[in-house]
């Protein structure tokens, strides 16, 4: 059985379908559900992993959850191999917190807020959600609804960083400035881009092997 998050989803989905055959017409909805819970589950341990070894816990804690329920609503680009996805999410979260420990001493937080949090509200406004091949699940009253859930989220996500450490509000801020720079036509052009070179290195990688 192949463990990768689009087929486990499919699996589950199917046996569930099976045993409820009602559930077929929302079976779209209840996969990308599945898909988005295995992946975020596969990205806990191994953000939590690393985070304990770094001594980075409670901020990776902190980046994981905030980016995950953001993104759940707002979309965005995304790689479309399971491992890139992984490989670059856990990349994005170790960095976002790492960083933010050894910024907090020099950064003014304050003042880069000021400038941040008006631009993601707009964009947010502006683009979300974006949702790609996902999109034909969810009808427009859904995606509206998404987009003030997701302005919601962004907006509760900046009140708080307004009252707790300043580590703590570094990584709030560049979770909300990444996530909202994946659903702009720049981020996702570049993300897209980046994901098909990895695909054709790839192939090239195993054309060569198998030479």
């Amino acid at each position: 059985m192949n463990w990768g998050p689009k087929d486990l989803a499919q699996a589950i989905t199917n046996e569930v379908i099976a045993h409820e055959s009602s559930f077929r017409k929302v079976s779209g909805k209840i996969r990308y559900g599945l898909e988005m819970m295995i992946i975020l589950l596969y990205q806990v341990f191994i953000v939590l992993l690393l985070g304990s070894l770094f001594d980075l816990f409670f901020l990776t804690v902190l980046c994981l959850l905030s980016l995950s329920v953001f993104r759940m609503f707002s979309g965005g680009a995304h790689f479309s191999k399971f491992h890139h996805c992984l490989i670059a999410s856990v990349m994005l979260i170790f960095t976002i917190s790492f960083t933010s420990k050894y910024l907090s001493p020099m950064l003014d937080i304050i003042y880069w807020q000021l400038i941040a949090y008006p631009i993601v509200i707009f964009f947010v406004w502006r683009y979300a959600p974006i949702l790609f091949k996902k999109e034909a699940a969810f009808s427009d009253s859904q995606k509206q609804q998404n987009k003030w859930i997701s302005i919601s989220i962004a907006l509760f996500l900046m009140i708080v960083s307004l009252f707790i450490p300043k580590t703590y509000s570094i990584v709030i801020m560049q979770v909300l400035v990444y996530q909202t720079f994946t659903i702009t036509p720049i981020g996702v052009f570049i993300i897209h881009s980046i994901d098909k070179i990895l695909i054709k290195k790839e192939i090239d990688l195993n054309e060569k092997v198998s030479l």
